[in-house]
């Protein structure tokens, strides 16, 4: 790989993942509850990461010398994506572990109110609903949410899975092939 390459999308990575990071953070303060509970904060994060991916993206690929393959773009968008991913759960982390160590319960009782709510509106029955909610009354959910090593390895392997198959997208749509043949400038011309 290109060294050129590897620097900027680590450079790269460290902004978005740290813009992701100010994002969580500012969310956290105004609500702790917001991005568990209205679908449009954690999409439309989502959407602001995503944009960032493909701006920083073309940069590098200007910045390298404007042309780069699918495996050079994939390779410079998943670094990037690993970093930010990395950012984004050790701020949980922090957020969870230190700064508000019931968050879990928070989060799980929030999930469970909105998960009802949701299937009541849609005409589910009551034994349906508590199907459905299960995993909020046994204690599966805010198990998933501790901030234990397992937890975030998993939680770091589907995100990058996710991300992978978002990057190769993008990594699709941002390479660009040098041209077959390089132009001719006025003095190599033939007489």
């Amino acid at each position: 790989m290109n060294p050129l390459i590897y620097k900027l999308s680590v450079k790269n990575g460290l902004i978005v993942g740290g813009i992701s990071a100010v994002l969580s953070i500012v969310f956290y303060l105004i609500n702790p509850m917001l991005q568990y509970t209205n679908l449009v904060v954690p999409i439309l994060s989502f959407v602001i990461v995503i944009a960032l991916l493909v701006i920083l993206g073309i940069d590098v690929r200007k910045q390298t010398g404007g042309f780069w393959n699918f495996g050079q773009a994939f390779l410079s968008l998943i670094i990037m994506s690993a970093i930010i991913i990395f950012i984004s759960l050790l701020v949980n982390f922090v957020i969870i572990k230190f700064v508000d160590p019931n968050l879990p319960t928070k989060i799980n009782d929030v999930m469970a109110d909105v998960t009802s709510q949701r299937l009541e509106k849609m005409g589910m029955d009551q034994d349906q609903i508590d199907k459905s909610t299960k995993m909020f009354t046994d204690g599966e959910f805010i198990a998933k949410l501790q901030p234990t090593f397992v937890n975030e390895l998993v939680s770091f392997g589907w995100a990058l899975l996710m991300y992978a198959v978002i990057d190769l997208i993008i990594a699709g749509c941002i390479k660009k092939k040098p041209p077959m043949f390089a132009p001719v400038s006025d003095s190599e011309e033939l007489v």
